[in-house]
């Protein structure tokens, strides 16, 4: 499984306003939940946030990867927002977060495979030309071809 068989348009949002890492994370969840990935908004909320304070997931340059494993998550998948000013993520280098990929994993799965498309995801975000990328984009075209391109040249 790629970044791009988990990514989903109807799960991307542009000029996001929010106030707080909490905030956010309810407005992605809510495109989980139009979109069918989950059944519960709190319940999945519940499962990033207990994620949260376990370690951040601010994992720096202005980009945070939340993520979830929860019974109310039906199939997993990628959501993505870009805010329009950034909120507080306690992320590691100490820096603000604008841009965010939240990851639904079903309770059930007990396969490693969310933790390979973490990792992935991860790499592809060390990236130089992949962060300035997602700076600069503007739509949700942009971010497909963001790791369309990535993954054709791996």
């Amino acid at each position: 499984m790629e970044i791009l068989d988990l990514l989903n348009k109807n799960q991307m949002e542009f000029e996001i306003e929010a106030e707080s890492k909490k905030d956010v994370i309810k407005k992605m969840s809510k495109m989980f939940l139009n979109d069918g990935v989950i059944t519960s908004i709190d319940k999945y909320v519940d499962s990033v946030m207990e994620r949260e304070q376990m370690g951040t997931t601010g994992v720096g340059e202005g980009i945070a990867i939340p993520h979830g494993k929860s019974s109310v998550v039906t199939t997993s998948s990628i959501a993505f927002a870009k805010l329009k000013t950034p909120v507080d993520w306690d992320a590691l280098d100490g820096n603000k977060v604008s841009i965010i990929f939240m990851l639904s994993i079903p309770d059930e799965s007990e396969s490693k495979e969310h933790l390979r498309v973490l990792s992935l995801l991860a790499q592809r975000l060390m990236d130089d030309d992949v962060i300035e990328s997602l700076k600069q984009s503007r739509n949700k075209d942009d971010i497909i071809n963001i790791f369309k391109n990535k993954e054709s040249i791996d």
